[in-house]
């Protein structure tokens, strides 16, 4: 129920209820992280066994034993499973990540290792998705030839049918081993982020071109193309400038997803092309059940991808006003669209509606 007064202006009663969405999604995000972390932390830390145990008694590359004696006094597996759960709370409070069960390093100097390797190799990925959603649905939609329309439309089917392993192993395959274009163990700087970064590229851009195709068809139908048509505007500027501009929107929420899924990704690719990135440094962690750097990258990488959901959430009520009045809260709109993508992604049918631009909203 709305405590909007009575004289209150469009414009203040407008803000305010921006302002208690923007609350609301936010301290849903921080709820979100927040139960992340004490699941991730109960699974690891609390379940029965002695991790340090299991590394000093461990026959390859056993822990010694003064530096066991120094993680345990530092992680105080004596205390119950609460008290443990309020001191790593309040040490995380303060930064502190704890230590490696495995080489005794700052978990934080690791992850912070691990992610700025990652983090270029899935902004090269990302901006791959982009390029190749976009080359492939503007082919399927406005190709000359049918029969390319037909395959290109068939692409993300495909794309998403391959696991990012196989993909991987086929790229090394043809341009590491056959072709030697790109070196398999050497770092080559940029060069060596091309085929981690295309892996993940093609993995991954199935959904959203399937979106994007569904949109570009539903906008070249419309009205206005045939007005822009009869002005004599020029395909290319039709398809461009006006066609992509309405029909990409529903693409949005794809975004906030495919960055989840190239971080989630990486630890898969990293490892086939034996790149020291966070997700080697994952892959290493789960083998070697070094449990604080497990926590740390969960924490870090749930805490990215809610972040970029909350940034995505933010920003349509820029393009739908309508999405913060009172009956048209952001958690109805969450039941409806995302199920529709996901539907649309999965079967290949239209998204129906997408976000409204504000033209449509006036009308």
């Amino acid at each position: 129920m709305s405590n909007q007064h009575p004289n209150a202006s469009a414009a203040d009663t407008r803000r305010r209820q921006y302002r208690e969405y923007v609350i609301r999604r936010v301290a849903q995000a921080l709820l979100v992280i927040a139960l992340v972390y004490t699941l991730v932390f109960f699974t690891l830390f609390v379940l029965p066994g002695d991790p340090i145990e299991n590394k000093l008694t461990s026959p390859l590359n056993p822990l010694p034993p003064s530096a066991g004696e120094a993680l345990r006094a530092y992680y105080h597996f004596d205390l119950s499973p609460i008290e443990q759960f309020t001191l790593t709370v309040g040490r995380l409070l303060h930064g502190d990540l704890g230590y490696s069960l495995v080489s005794g390093r700052a978990v934080s100097d690791l992850v912070a290792q691990g992610f700025s390797d990652t983090i270029v190799l899935a902004g090269v990925a990302f901006v791959m998705t982009i390029v190749l959603s976009l080359a492939i649905a503007l082919t399927a939609v406005y190709a000359p030839v049918r029969a390319i329309r037909s395959i290109a439309a068939s692409a993300p089917i495909a794309s998403i049918s391959a696991p990012s392993f196989l993909i991987g192993f086929v790229l090394l395959a043809i341009f590491s081993f056959q072709l030697g274009w790109v070196s398999s163990v050497r770092d080559q700087g940029f060069v060596s982020y091309v085929l981690p970064a295309l892996t993940l590229a093609l993995a991954v851009n199935g959904p959203l071109t399937q979106v994007l195709i569904q949109g570009l068809r539903k906008a070249a139908d419309e009205p206005f193309v045939t007005v822009l048509r009869a002005k004599g505007t020029s395909e290319v500027r039709i398809a461009l400038g006006h066609v992509l501009k309405n029909g990409a929107i529903p693409s949005i929420t794809m975004l906030a997803l495919v960055v989840g899924e190239l971080l989630a990704g990486a630890v898969v690719v990293e490892a086939v092309f034996t790149r020291t990135g966070l997700g080697f440094i994952t892959f290493e962690s789960v083998r070697d059940q070094d449990t604080p750097v497990i926590l740390a990258v969960v924490i870090l990488i749930s805490s990215i991808y809610v972040g970029i959901n909350l940034v995505t959430d933010l920003v349509y009520p820029v393009l739908d006003p309508r999405i913060v009045r009172p009956g048209h809260g952001r958690s109805r709109r969450s039941r409806l669209a995302r199920p529709a993508v996901a539907t649309a992604a999965a079967t290949g049918t239209a998204v129906p509606g997408g976000i409204p631009t504000n033209a449509s909203v006036d009308a």
